[in-house]
């Protein structure tokens, strides 16, 4: 167990209940603890799309953030940091001061892009701040093998190690309360975003192969949420809203199938997606059904977790839910191989452990004495 190690974890982009980054944050600073490091929580309140702050309110949280960062730095043996641009300020000043700075990136800088269209004029200056932290840290974390390679080739070094996303497998397992009275479903559960197939799911549910008795549920929200009100979509669609993480892991374990359909649109997901809600529906024990983009294409692929259809294709979606729907065995095997999967290889604590291995070996060497 590693003791006296002290972690700053410094996150820009504000962690909310409900949404994947609150969960990524808290699962491995939850996961860090428990092997012995202490950490502290360094995030903003106002940032993100979602919070409805204005521009001058996220930058003054981000300044806020990063100096009470740099007025403790001292008291820290590293500062861990989820990647933002605006983060460069921390990085240099960490950098500049000998204490190792760790990176972890979870997309490519195009996706803040998608987000914010009007950061693309300054796509020459985000895209100089992501790629100077990463020459700076000491080590990056990334979450895909694409990722990897991308992030070595803009770095110029091969500190570069994947640690994937995973489930908290005490909350997401096969046993537990299922939702009553639905019938047979598939669920999706993530933001309602362009990217994530709301559209595509919707058209899926007007194919003539989609399965009559089969009803599509959708967990959460955002942009895309008026195509989710009016009496057009008809009785198999329901939308639920954002509901807690308790009710989320019933309407996973009781589901058909989860869907994971995630869509290119702008070309920045070629380096390959590792979603939260892949996680936590395999460690469910719901069968995943995936768009063919690299990393869930393999996974689901190689342990044979669920079905992997061609992106923005409602009838290959019907399709694949109908397939499930007429053969249950089928379902519930790939179910199966899913929590394997993830009990086996993508725990929380499996991923606390692959970090902390990193920031150990990392430290330790900062500590021996120059010859």
């Amino acid at each position: 167990m590693t003791t006296g190690r002290r972690l700053a974890y410094l996150c820009l982009e504000t962690p909310r209940p409900g949404q994947a980054t609150y969960t990524h944050v808290h699962e491995i600073i939850a996961g860090l603890r428990a092997i012995g490091w202490e950490v502290d929580l360094i995030a903003t309140g106002s940032g993100g799309a979602s919070s409805g702050s204005s521009y001058l309110a996220r930058l003054r949280d981000y300044i806020g953030a990063q100096w009470r960062l740099m007025r403790r730095l001292g008291a820290y043996d590293g500062v861990y940091m989820r990647a933002h641009f605006a983060a460069w300020p921390a990085a240099a000043f960490a950098s500049a001061r000998s204490v190792p700075v760790f990176q972890e990136i979870n997309g490519l800088p195009a996706d803040i892009f998608v987000t914010y269209p009007w950061l693309g004029r300054l796509s020459g200056l985000v895209n100089w701040l992501y790629r100077s932290q990463m020459k700076m840290a000491a080590h990056v974390f990334v979450v895909t093998e694409g990722l990897k390679r991308w992030a070595q080739t803009e770095a110029g070094h091969e500190r570069v190690s994947v640690v994937s996303n995973g489930a908290n497998t005490a909350l997401f397992n096969p046993e537990g309360p299922r939702p009553a009275g639905l019938g047979t479903y598939v669920a999706f559960v993530g933001g309602l975003t362009a990217w994530h197939g709301i559209a595509t799911m919707i058209a899926a549910t007007r194919q003539p192969n989609w399965p009559d008795h089969v009803r599509l549920v959708i967990i959460g929200d955002g942009v895309e949420r008026h195509l989710l009100t009016g009496d057009s979509l008809g009785s198999r669609v329901h939308w639920l809203g954002r509901r807690p993480p308790e009710e989320v892991a019933a309407y996973l374990r009781g589901a058909l199938a989860a869907l994971s359909i995630t869509e290119d649109s702008a070309d920045h997901l070629a380096t390959g997606v590792a979603p939260l809600k892949l996680f936590e529906a395999m460690a469910s024990g719901a069968a995943v059904i995936v768009t063919d983009l690299p990393f869930q294409k393999e996974l689901v692929g190689t342990h044979e977790t669920g079905i992997v259809i061609p992106m923005s294709n409602p009838p290959a979606l019907a399709g694949a839910v109908r397939a499930l729907a007429d053969d249950p065995d089928l379902a519930r095997r790939l179910g199966r191989n899913g929590v394997a999967y993830v009990n086996a290889h993508a725990t929380w604590a499996k991923r606390a452990g692959e970090i902390s291995d990193v920031l150990t070996h990392n430290l330790d060497a900062e500590a021996l004495p120059s010859r």
